[in-house]
């Protein structure tokens, strides 16, 4: 903020040095606070120019006596002041917001990291499990075919079956050689039977 010396002021409000020394002091009484150097002398900042206008057009209005324009100057300095406060309020807590958001999205950042993480561990590790599962079957599957080639096919005889099988011939043999004998099938009507004829 930069700050201006009396004579500068009093230049640009186009008053005289000593009139504007007597509307600082009916400021400083309504209440209105001027930054001062170590020797006492009044600094006057961009805010204050703009109280010093305000006081003279409100005095030039005519409707106000210079103590009353002096308090109604304090007053606006002073809801200026809260609106400025309450806008640099506004802005920190923006700030902290934004702030808090950057820091929520982090954190959702690194819980969204988490989740992936944990994720592609369970994928590994069902991938290992799968990986083993097929191992398995492949060392199944090749037992399997030793089992199958070490058993010889029912169709083909083992050295033990031809004596087996000749002996079930021959015991099937004298099975089929007594043929009973079927009576004739009686073609007669059912009274000719009834009656004998």
């Amino acid at each position: 903020m930069a700050f201006h010396a009396p004579e500068d002021i009093a230049m640009v409000l186009n008053i005289k040095p000593s009139t504007l020394r007597k509307y600082s002091l009916l400021l400083e009484q309504s209440g209105y606070s001027f930054k001062k150097n170590a020797q006492g002398h009044r600094w006057y900042s961009d805010t204050d120019l703009m109280a010093l206008r305000k006081f003279i057009t409100l005095k030039d209005s005519g409707g106000m006596t210079l103590e009353d324009s002096a308090e109604a100057v304090f007053l606006w300095s002073k809801t200026e002041s809260i609106a400025r406060q309450a806008t640099l309020s506004t802005a920190i807590q923006d700030d902290t917001k934004r702030h808090e958001a950057t820091v929520n999205e982090l954190t959702i950042e690194e819980r969204l990291l988490r989740l992936i993480q944990h994720q592609q561990q369970t994928i590994d590790q069902m991938a290992q499990s799968i990986q083993k599962q097929e191992e398995q079957n492949g060392q199944i599957l090749k037992e399997v075919k030793m089992l199958k080639g070490s058993l010889q096919p029912l169709d083909a005889p083992s050295s033990d079956q031809p004596k087996i099988e000749s002996a079930e011939s021959f015991s099937q043999e004298p099975e089929s050689e007594p043929e009973t004998v079927m009576p004739k099938k009686d073609t007669r009507g059912l009274w000719a039977r009834i009656w004998n004829k």
